[in-house]
């Protein structure tokens, strides 16, 4: 039987003031086994925080998740929680203090404590919709030259401007933890993109053998990026080794922005890894012209798996309908490099083992013809051809020795696949989302 207790407790839009915070506090006191604290877009201030921190850390040890966005925390109230994750959060995994009019003097006192010496169980950071400025994300910068177990970080709308960008990213340069990365509306220009090219290229050396691959999600959406932006974007892109889903929604590109997207399309048909999932929503300046070199760049990738954009003319249909057929066959062409190398095994398995009752001329059937006939039997599985001869070799070599042994099919798909495993990986997760 479960042991009795709140396992989540969501107090949203409630109207819970500081002085509320002493009944609250009150409650938190007997949950042993609380998980989940979610108190969003409540009137908490710092004094409330600080009425909580105290019996959180007495009476709710197995706390992972605290959401406290759309508070009133402000810097005060931050100081308080960094204090809290060296002191008791040590469970602590996901953190929200989203819009909370946090400056870069609470961005500063998160920072110092999210590195190897006082933290590391935080995963997931919030901060956005805040007023860390170009201070406060240089801030967030330096942490993360050290951090080693942040992989969520949200820090849209935060005044960053150009330097901060900079500043960040020369941090996340040293970082190979960070998986996902928003820094959406915040006044982000051509020369800030330059901050994530040099990044892109100088990360794409990591291959997808690394247990941390570097970042694999970036939202840049709602910055004045315009064509040079996207075009310096692409540029990192071109030797991209990582990242995956590309979100540049609202971002002032124009046709000849597009061209550019559609040339690092086209290399994606030689250069594995690289994107799965692009978004160009609320681009309204791209014309039908556009969206016809996207469905054309895409039908010489085999990669890329979801497009998402507004087509805002006469005949969309027509141009979608292109594109839609290119992801369906990249689906296809997924679940393919996912199901052709246990499909190969376990029909080599039986082909391919030693018949040792059987060695006479009077043998029949499948066994009667010669071990190279069989394997290439086997290799006619891939259809598709979406296997490399290494990989096809590496099957046959997996079915004809019986001490292979796997304990799951992610541990024969990554013997098969080598270094495309993590990559393949990603994909199937993006098609079965």
């Amino acid at each position: 039987m479960a042991p009795m207790g709140l396992y989540a407790l969501e107090l949203c839009q409630l109207g819970l003031s500081d002085k509320k915070c002493a009944w609250l506090s009150s409650v938190l006191e007997t949950q042993p086994y609380l998980q989940l604290l979610s108190l969003r877009d409540n009137h908490i201030g710092h004094t409330g925080i600080r009425r909580l921190i105290a019996p959180l850390a007495r009476g709710c040890r197995k706390l992972s998740v605290l959401d406290l966005a759309g508070n009133m925390l402000q810097s005060q109230g931050v100081r308080i929680l960094a204090q809290f994750l060296v002191t008791s959060g040590q469970g602590l995994e996901t953190l929200d203090v989203s819009s909370n009019g946090v400056t870069a003097i609470g961005a500063r006192d998160l920072a110092n404590v999210l590195v190897p010496e006082f933290n590391l169980s935080l995963k997931h950071l919030n901060l956005n919709m805040n007023q860390l400025e170009g201070s406060g994300c240089e801030a967030m910068g330096r942490m993360l030259v050290q951090n080693q177990t942040l992989e969520v970080l949200t820090l849209s709308q935060n005044n960053m401007f150009d330097n901060g960008c900079q500043a960040l990213f020369f941090g996340l340069e040293s970082n190979t933890t960070l998986k996902s990365l928003d820094i959406s509306g915040n006044f982000i220009s051509h020369v800030g993109a330059r901050s994530i090219q040099t990044y892109l290229q100088s990360s794409s050396t990591h291959t997808p053998t690394d247990n941390q691959p570097g970042l694999q999600s970036l939202n840049v959406s709602a910055n004045s990026l315009g064509d040079e932006g996207i075009d310096v974007l692409c540029g990192g892109l071109s030797t991209n080794r990582h990242l995956i889903d590309l979100i540049a929604n609202n971002v002032d590109v124009t046709d000849n922005g597009m061209q550019h997207v559609c040339k690092v399309l086209k290399a994606g048909a030689v250069n594995t890894p690289s994107l799965l999932t692009l978004s160009l929503r609320h681009n309204y300046r791209l014309t039908r012209n556009s969206y016809a070199q996207l469905a054309e760049a895409s039908k010489a990738n085999h990669n890329i798996l979801r497009i998402a954009a507004d087509l805002q003319f006469e005949g969309w249909d027509e141009v979608w309908t292109k594109v839609e057929m290119i992801l369906i066959r990249n689906t296809v062409y997924a679940m393919e490099r996912y199901r052709v190398p246990l499909l190969m095994v376990a029909r080599g398995r039986i082909l391919l083992r030693d018949i040792t009752h059987s060695t006479s001329a009077n043998s029949t059937g499948i066994y009667s013809l010669p071990i190279e006939l069989r394997r290439m039997i086997l290799i006619a599985l891939d259809k598709h051809n979406v296997l490399t001869r290494t990989q096809h070799i590496s099957a046959l070599n997996i079915a004809c020795n019986p001490a292979n042994h796997f304990s799951t099919k992610q541990e024969l798909l990554a013997a098969v696949l080598a270094n495309d495993y993590a990559f393949v990986h990603e994909m199937i997760k993006t098609v079965h989302s």
